[in-house]
C-alpha cells in the first residue's frame, strides 16, 4: 500500500528578485516584475511515496512442558496444557508438608475429600502424620481421566519421604526412608482451581 506522506511535500520558489524591487544581476533575460523567475529545473511540488508494511499473520506457538514446576518434575509424555496446572497444586502441597504447615496442605486438597476438614479431629491425625515427614524426589508420571469416579483426573505420582522412627508406614512404623507410588484424584470444585481429592491407591516400599 502507498501511502502519500505529507511531511514530504516540498515547494522549491528560486526567487531572483530582492526585497525593494531591485534585481540581482543576471547574465540572461530579466523575469517581469512581480512573476517569479524560473531556472531549467523543474520546480513544481514533488512527492515522496513510502511503502507500508502489511502485518502478516502469525500462528500461536504450540504450549511446552516445562521439565519441572517448583519440586514437581514432569514425566515427558505428559499433556503440556493440563499437566502443569496440576504439578502447581502437588508442589504447593509438598512444600507445605515440608514446612510442616498442614493449613497450607489441606487449602490445595478439596474439603469434600478423603479428609473431613471440619473434623478437628481428622485434621489433627493429618497435621500429626505430616509433623516429621520430608518429601523430595517429587515425580508427577501419568496423567488422565479418573476412572474411580471420585474425581475428573487421576495423577500418578512417585516421591521419596523420609520421617522419624515410629512415622513410617503401616507394618514398618521404625522406617525412616521410604519410596512413595501413589495415585490421586483430582478434582475442580465449582470449575475453580483443581484440588487433590486424595489417594486411591498407593504402594510404598523401603529406601
Amino acid at each position: 500500500m502507498l501511502l502519500m506522506s505529507g511531511g514530504t511535500v516540498a515547494f522549491v520558489l528560486r526567487d531572483r528578485w530582492l526585497p525593494g524591487g531591485t534585481a540581482s544581476p543576471t547574465t540572461g533575460p530579466t523575469a517581469p516584475t512581480g512573476a517569479p523567475a524560473t531556472t531549467g529545473d523543474d520546480t513544481r511540488p514533488t512527492a515522496t511515496a513510502t511503502t507500508q508494511a502489511v502485518p502478516t499473520a502469525t500462528t500461536p506457538a504450540a504450549p511446552t512442558l516445562p521439565a519441572s514446576v517448583g519440586t514437581v518434575r514432569l514425566d515427558p509424555s505428559l499433556d503440556p496444557v493440563q499437566a502443569p496446572a496440576v504439578a502447581a497444586v502437588f508442589d504447593t502441597y509438598f512444600s507445605a508438608v515440608n514446612s510442616r504447615n498442614a493449613g497450607a496442605a489441606l487449602a490445595v486438597m478439596d474439603p469434600s475429600g478423603s479428609i473431613n476438614q471440619n473434623d478437628s479431629s481428622a485434621v489433627r491425625r493429618f497435621s500429626d502424620g505430616i509433623s516429621t515427614s520430608t518429601d523430595d524426589d517429587i515425580l508427577l508420571l501419568t496423567l488422565g481421566p479418573d476412572s474411580s469416579g471420585k474425581g475428573l483426573l487421576q495423577a500418578r505420582v512417585t516421591f521419596r519421604s523420609r520421617q522419624d522412627p515410629g512415622k513410617g508406614p503401616k507394618g514398618r512404623e521404625s522406617e525412616t526412608c521410604t519410596r512413595w507410588d501413589v495415585t490421586y484424584s483430582i478434582t475442580k470444585p465449582g470449575g475453580g482451581d483443581y484440588r487433590i481429592w486424595g489417594s486411591t491407591s498407593a504402594g510404598n516400599r523401603p529406601c
